[in-house]
């Protein structure tokens, strides 16, 4: 039997995803507590009691696919060498496509970064994270300024998600190779190579 905090949990649940479809379906501006309840299939009240505003519904719903989004595409990734874990990281980003939710709702979450406090201080942590797992795994790597070499890295990742937004034809294959380039990380076989001449 659900308590009235798993209830209230999955009420929250049901509103931030249905925020999310809306975000996706007609833009951050245009998306309104009626509307919200009414794809989530419960009173605007019940919005109103777990959410202050229905912009802090759609921050909230933004930090959580913000926070999925970016677990799911270095999930895996970084337990992997070097060129492996780019063709990863690339692999994880041939799901988000224009024709997917998720991808559009990114491209508005940055832009509402840019007008929403809150919002913008939920990501920075959060990106903030997203480099410093990223910049480990690259200093594992022998790649020298890691720090700075992960935020180039995840710069481009975010390019190469808005560009397939923009245009759906654009494909990640290929791309592993220059972006192991960018990096300065060795390929496999040079690596094993240099770590067998050490002394």
């Amino acid at each position: 039997m659900s308590t009235s905090i798993q209830q209230g949990r999955k009420t929250r649940e049901r509103l931030m995803d249905a925020a999310v479809v809306l975000i996706a379906e007609h833009g951050w501006g245009a998306v309104t507590t009626e509307m919200v309840a009414e794809r989530a299939g419960l009173c605007t009240a019940l919005l109103h009691y777990h959410f202050p505003s229905v912009t802090d519904l759609l921050i909230d719903a933004s930090l959580r696919l913000a926070q999925y989004f970016g677990t799911g595409v270095l999930e895996g990734a970084l337990a992997q060498p070097g060129p492996t874990g780019v063709k990863q990281l690339l692999g994880a980003l041939a799901p988000y496509s224009a024709a997917l939710p998720d991808s559009r709702v990114f491209s508005e979450i940055l832009l509402a970064a840019t007008r929403y406090e809150r919002l913008r201080e939920g990501l920075s942590p959060m990106l903030r994270g997203f480099r410093a797992a990223v910049a480990t795994w690259l200093h594992s790597e022998g790649v020298t300024d890691p720090e700075a070499t992960a935020t180039v890295l995840l710069a481009t990742l975010d390019g190469l998600i808005l560009d397939q937004v923009i245009d759906p034809t654009l494909s990640t294959q290929g791309f592993d190779e220059p972006l192991r380039r960018l990096t300065g990380i060795p390929q496999i076989g040079a690596r094993a190579r240099q770590t067998a001449k050490s002394p």
